[in-house]
C-alpha cells in the first residue's frame, strides 16, 4: 500500500476535504486522534470531531488557496488564503504546520486566524483604510485593530502596525470605569507611534439623559487644545455613545512620572508643585463667562440628595472607625450644603473639581518637580480656590497641611495676579475658609457610590478625617453665609 506524502496529504485536506467538502476523507487523512497546538494549550479531537468541526466551517463555503506551501518528509507548512463563497466575501488567512507518520497527519500547530489576506509585494499600510473602531465595553476588546482604529481616529499621534496584541495591565481602583496601561509593540524598526497609552472605559448609568463624566473628559481635552499652560497628558483618542458608554486612549506618562497615592498623602514639597500647576491651569480661564455656561461643565446641585445618602452610608460603614467629632462636622455642613452651592463667586474661572493627589503625576526635572494634573471628569467653573481648598484639605496630613497652606495660597494668588493684578492674597484667603468644605462635599459623596472594601474604608476614614479637621482649623462652616 502506497503511503501518502505530507505534501500529498495537505491537498487532499485543502481540497477534497475543505474546498469540495469531502469531510469523510478525514478517516484517510487525519490520524484518530490528531492533536491540535494552539498558543497556550493542546486539543485532542478524534475523527468524529474533526468532522463537526470541519462541517461548521463548510456553511461558509470556504475556497482555500496556498500562498506558501513547503514539506518534507515529515512536515508540511501552509501559509493560507480563505475566502467564503456564501455570499459574505469572509477573507481571512493563517499558517498552519502539520506533522505526519506512516502517511497520516498527526499533529498540526496553528496560529491566530486574521481577517483579511497575506499582503503582496507593494501592498502598504493605509491609514486612510482605517475605520474609526467601535466603542469597547471591557478592556478585553483593546485588540491590535482597536489600538490603530483609535490612533487614526484621534488624529493626534503617528500611526504604525502593530506587531502582536497589545498587553494590558489594570490601573488604579475605579468605581464607575475601567482604566487599563495599553502596550504595543511594533512591527517598523524606527518607532514613531506611542509604544503605550492610557485607557479609560466606562460606562456612565445615566445614559443619554445626562453628561457622562466620560463625555466631559472628551470635552475638556478638545478645550484644553494642543498646547496648554498647565500640565496635561494628551488625549489621543475620545468617543462615547448614546448609551453612556465612552472610551479615552490617553498619553501613558508612566515612564516619566509616578503617581500620586491619596492614602499616603503628598509631602509639602509636592504640594506646592500641585498648587502651582493649579495656578496655571486656573488663570487661563479666569472671568471667561463665555465658558462657565457650557453645557458639559459639571453641575454639584444634582449631587445635593447623595450627600445625605453619603452620610448615611458613612455611619453604617465606618460609624466605629470615625470620631463623633467628625461627624458632627459631617451633619453641620448637610445642613448648610444648598447655601455653599448658592453662593456666586466673585472671581470665576475653570476648576478641576477633583484635584486629590491621586488624580495628579508628578515628574522629577533635576532639581525642579512638576505636577501633572489628570481625571477631567469634574471640570467645572467656581472659585480657584475650591480646588486650592479641595486639594491641600485631603492630600496633606492634618500637620503638613497646617504647616505650609497659608504659604501655598499666597503663592497660589501671586501666580493669579499676574494674570489679574486684582487678585490679592487677602481675597484668597477669604475664599480659602468658605471653600474648606469642598473636599468634605466629594469626600461624602463619594461614600454614596464606592464599592465596600478594604481599600476604599480606609481611603473614605483617611479622607474625613483630613478634611473635617481642615474644616475646624478654618472655623469653615462659619463662613457659609
Amino acid at each position: 500500500m502506497t503511503v501518502r506524502t505530507p505534501r500529498e496529504l495537505i491537498e487532499i485536506y485543502w481540497e477534497q476535504i475543505y474546498n469540495a467538502g469531502e469531510v469523510e476523507l478525514v478517516r484517510e487523512v487525519c490520524a484518530d486522534p490528531i492533536i491540535r497546538h494552539d498558543p497556550g494549550f493542546v486539543t485532542t479531537l478524534s475523527h468524529d470531531e474533526q468532522i463537526v468541526r470541519i462541517h461548521r466551517s463548510l456553511a461558509m463555503k470556504p475556497l482555500f488557496t496556498h500562498r506558501v506551501l513547503h514539506a518534507d518528509d515529515t512536515f508540511v507548512t501552509s501559509v493560507w488564503n480563505m475566502v467564503s463563497r456564501d455570499g459574505r466575501d469572509i477573507t481571512l488567512c493563517g499558517i498552519e504546520v502539520f506533522e505526519a507518520q506512516d502517511g497520516r497527519f498527526t499533529r498540526c500547530w496553528n496560529s491566530s486566524y486574521a481577517k483579511g489576506f497575506w499582503g503582496e509585494d507593494g501592498d502598504m499600510f493605509d491609514l486612510a483604510a482605517l475605520e474609526p473602531p467601535l466603542l469597547i465595553e471591557a478592556p478585553a476588546g483593546i485588540t491590535a485593530d482597536w489600538l490603530q482604529r483609535a490612533f487614526a481616529a484621534g488624529g493626534a499621534v503617528a500611526v504604525q502596525r502593530l506587531a502582536m496584541e497589545p498587553e494590558i495591565t489594570p490601573i488604579g481602583h475605579g468605581t464607575t470605569s475601567a482604566t487599563v496601561r495599553v502596550r504595543a509593540a511594533y512591527n517598523d524598526g524606527h518607532i514613531i507611534a506611542p509604544r503605550s497609552a492610557i485607557c479609560k472605559i466606562g460606562k456612565w448609568p445615566g445614559g443619554a439623559s445626562a453628561i457622562s463624566p466620560f463625555e466631559r473628559e472628551c470635552q475638556a481635552y478638545a478645550l484644553f487644545g494642543d498646547a496648554p499652560a498647565f500640565r496635561v497628558p494628551r488625549l489621543y483618542y475620545g468617543a462615547s455613545d448614546n448609551s453612556g458608554l465612552s472610551n479615552l486612549l490617553i498619553e501613558d506618562l508612566s515612564g516619566t512620572a509616578r503617581a500620586g497615592d491619596q492614602i499616603a498623602g503628598c509631602s509639602v514639597t509636592e504640594a506646592g508643585a500641585v498648587v502651582r500647576e493649579l495656578a496655571r491651569f486656573h488663570r487661563g480661564y479666569c472671568q471667561r463667562p463665555d465658558l462657565f455656561e457650557l453645557a458639559w461643565l459639571s453641575r454639584p446641585r444634582p449631587l445635593l440628595p447623595a450627600y445625605a445618602k453619603g452620610a448615611a452610608e458613612l455611619r453604617d460603614w465606618l460609624g466605629d472607625r470615625i470620631p463623633a467629632a467628625s461627624f458632627a462636622v459631617i451633619d453641620r455642613f448637610g445642613a448648610l450644603t444648598e447655601r455653599w452651592l448658592e453662593h456666586v463667586p466673585a472671581y470665576r474661572t475653570l476648576i478641576h473639581g477633583d484635584p486629590r493627589v491621586d488624580n495628579v503625576l508628578f515628574e522629577d526635572k533635576g532639581e525642579s518637580l512638576r505636577a501633572c494634573l489628570i481625571d477631567w471628569q469634574s471640570l467645572g467653573s467656581g472659585d480657584p480656590q475650591h480646588d486650592v481648598a479641595y486639594f491641600l484639605s485631603g492630600s496633606l496630613s492634618v500637620e503638613e497641611r497646617r504647616a505650609c497652606e497659608r504659604d501655598l495660597i499666597a503663592e497660589h494668588a501671586r501666580l493669579m495676579a499676574a494674570a489679574d493684578p486684582h487678585y490679592t492674597v487677602e481675597r484668597a484667603l477669604e475664599s480659602y475658609r468658605r471653600h474648606i468644605v469642598s473636599g468634605l462635599w466629594l469626600t461624602v459623596i463619594a461614600a454614596a457610590f464606592v464599592e465596600r472594601n478594604a481599600h476604599n474604608a480606609q481611603l473614605l476614614e483617611v479622607l474625613v478625617t483630613r478634611n473635617t479637621a481642615a474644616v475646624q482649623d478654618w472655623d469653615g462652616l462659619a463662613a457659609i453665609t
